[in-house]
C-alpha cells in the first residue's frame, strides 16, 4: 500500500513537472522579443533558444546557409518582378531551370495564386500591374521560390512570403519543395519525414512536449524542411498562435536518420551524388509565363541584311531581349551566313515569303511555292525550316489561310518604321500603343530602325516589359496552321 501511493505521489510530481515545463516554454516563446519589431524568425537548436533575430553567425551552419540566397542550378534562369497589386507592394523573383517543365509549372501556378489572392475582391492578377511599378506605396510583400539545394536528380527549391506592414509588423511564411529532375515529380518538404515523427519534431520547435500538447499548441504542419548533404535537417515552421512568426532548428545527422521516411533517404542518396546534366533549351524557346509577366514580342521583317541584322543581333544581345525574324527567300539566299548568325544566337525565325508579294493577288499553287521555296532556303541557311509565317503587308483572305500551312502572325502594333525612317516618330508610336501580349512589328533592313532600337528596347525593359521571341509569348496557346494571330490573349 505504502509502495503504491509513493509511486503515485511520482507520477503526479513528474506529471506537474511536465505541465510547469511546458508553461514555461510557452511563456518564453511569448514573451520573447518584443512582438512589435516585425522580426518572423524565432531561431533555435533542439531544445534552445537562441535568438529572436535571424543572426547568422549564431545559426546551424545549414540554416545560415539556406537563408543566405539560392544556389545556382545548372540550366537555371532567374526571373522578377514588381507589381501593385491591389493594396500591395509585390517584388517576386524566381528561377525557371530548363528541362524541368514540371518545376517551372508548379512555381507559376504558386506565384499566379498569390497574385490573384492579393488582387482586389472580384479581380485577378493581370501582368499590367506590374508595368511602371517600380514606386513603393501600400504594403510591401516580397514572395520569392528559389533554388537552395541542387544534387544528383534533386533541386530543393524554398518558397517564401514576406509581409511587412506600414506599423512596423511583419510575417513570413516559406516551404520546400523537392523535385526529381528525371522523373519530373514534386514533393513537398513534409514528405521526407516519417509520419509518426512529425509531434516529435513540432514540440521541439514550439517548446511544448508532444505527449501533453494539445493539437493547436503543436503547431501548424511542418513544410519548410532542409536536408544537408551531411544529414543533418533544418526545420522552419509557425509558431503556434503566432501566425507569420517563425522557428527554426536543426536535428543532427543522428536524429535525422531516424526521423526520415524511405523517400527522404532516397533524397540524402541523391544529395550525394553529382548532378546530372540535362539538355539545354533554345533561348527562343525557354520557358516564360506571359500570364505572370508582361511580355512583348518585338519582330522583324524582310532580312537578312548584311549591314543592319548584325547591328541587330547585337543590341538584343546587349539588352538581353528576345525577338522574332521574319525573313524573306530571297534575302536568306542572299545571305546565307546572316541568317545562320540569327539562328546561332538563338532567335526564332519565321517565313515571309520569297519575293515578298501580295499573296491575296496569287493563286493558291503560287502562295504555296512562294512559302517552299522560302522554307528551302531558311532550311539551307540554318538547318531547320520554319513552323510560323507573316504574309506581307498582312494581307490573307480564307483562301491564303487556307494555303499557307503555318499559323500566320501578323501584329496587334504597327511601328510604321519603314514609312518614318525615323526613331523620332516610330519609338514613341509603339511606346503608346504597346500593351502585354502585343507582337510588334518593324524591318531590320532599315538603318533608321536599327538606330531606334536602343532606345526602344530600354524604355520598354525600364517600364517592366520582358521581351521575348513569339514562340514564347504564345506558350500555352496552340498556333494552328491557316488561324491569325496578333496578340496573346487573355488569361481566362
Amino acid at each position: 500500500m505504502g509502495l503504491g501511493m509513493g509511486r503515485a505521489r511520482g507520477s503526479l510530481a513528474a506529471a506537474c513537472l511536465r505541465i510547469l515545463l511546458a508553461a514555461f516554454c510557452l511563456v518564453a516563446l511569448i514573451c520573447g522579443g518584443d512582438g512589435t519589431s516585425g522580426a518572423p524568425y524565432v531561431t533555435m537548436r533542439p531544445h534552445e533558444r537562441v535568438s529572436s533575430q535571424p543572426d547568422s553567425e549564431a545559426l546551424p551552419q545549414p540554416l545560415s546557409d539556406a537563408l543566405n540566397g539560392p544556389v545556382e542550378v545548372p540550366g537555371g534562369y532567374g526571373m522578377s518582378l514588381t507589381a501593385h497589386v491591389g493594396e500591395h507592394h509585390v517584388h517576386a523573383s524566381w528561377t525557371y531551370v530548363d528541362g524541368a517543365p514540371g518545376l517551372n509549372t508548379h512555381v507559376d501556378s504558386w506565384l499566379l495564386g498569390l497574385l490573384d489572392a492579393a488582387a482586389p475582391a472580384g479581380n485577378r492578377y493581370r501582368p499590367a500591374m506590374a508595368l511602371n511599378a517600380l514606386q513603393p506605396g501600400g504594403q510591401e510583400m516580397t514572395v520569392s521560390a528559389e533554388p537552395v539545394q541542387a544534387a544528383g536528380t534533386v533541386i530543393v527549391v524554398r518558397e517564401k512570403v514576406k509581409s511587412s506592414g506600414t506599423n512596423g509588423t511583419g510575417s513570413v511564411r516559406s516551404a520546400t519543395v523537392y523535385v526529381d529532375t528525371v522523373s519530373g515529380e514534386l514533393r513537398s518538404g513534409a514528405e521526407l519525414l516519417r509520419p509518426e515523427s512529425v509531434p516529435g519534431i513540432q514540440s521541439r520547435i514550439t517548446g511544448v512536449p508532444a505527449d501533453i500538447a494539445a493539437p493547436s499548441q503543436q503547431g501548424p504542419p511542418v513544410t519548410d524542411l532542409l536536408l544537408s548533404p551531411s544529414g543533418e535537417l533544418t526545420v522552419t515552421a509557425e509558431l503556434p498562435g503566432r501566425p507569420g512568426r517563425q522557428a527554426s532548428m536543426t536535428m543532427n545527422a543522428r536524429d535525422t536518420g531516424a526521423a526520415l521516411s524511405d523517400y527522404g533517404r532516397q533524397v540524402l542518396g541523391q544529395l550525394n551524388a553529382p548532378a546530372v546534366p540535362r539538355p539545354a533549351t533554345a533561348p527562343a524557346l525557354r520557358h516564360v509565363n506571359c500570364d505572370l509577366v508582361p511580355c512583348a514580342a518585338l519582330t522583324y521583317d524582310d532580312g537578312p541584311d548584311a549591314r543592319t541584322t548584325p547591328q541587330l543581333l547585337a543590341i538584343l544581345a546587349e539588352r538581353k531581349a528576345q525577338a522574332t525574324f521574319f525573313m524573306t527567300g530571297s534575302n536568306t539566299a542572299a545571305n546565307p551566313s546572316i541568317a545562320k548568325q540569327v539562328a546561332d544566337a538563338g532567335f526564332a525565325i519565321g517565313n515571309h515569303t520569297f519575293s515578298h508579294p501580295y499573296l491575296t493577288k496569287l493563286s493558291i499553287p503560287a502562295v504555296k511555292k512562294e512559302i517552299e521555296r522560302t522554307d528551302a532556303a531558311i532550311l539551307s541557311a540554318t538547318g531547320s525550316t520554319p513552323t510560323m509565317m507573316r504574309p506581307p503587308y498582312g494581307a490573307a483572305d480564307a483562301a491564303v489561310q487556307g494555303g499557307v500551312g503555318k499559323p500566320l502572325i501578323i501584329w496587334a502594333v504597327d511601328s510604321l518604321d519603314w514609312q518614318s525612317k525615323n526613331p523620332a516618330a516610330f519609338v514613341p508610336k509603339v511606346l503608346k500603343e504597346i500593351t502585354p501580349g502585343a507582337v510588334v512589328l518593324m524591318h531590320d533592313v532599315q538603318p533608321t530602325t536599327i538606330s531606334g532600337q536602343q532606345e526602344l528596347i530600354s524604355t520598354l525593359q525600364g517600364q517592366g516589359y520582358q521581351l521575348v521571341s513569339v514562340p514564347q509569348l504564345f506558350e500555352g496557346t496552340p498556333l494552328t496552321p491557316g488561324h491569325v494571330y496578333r496578340s496573346r490573349p487573355a488569361r481566362p
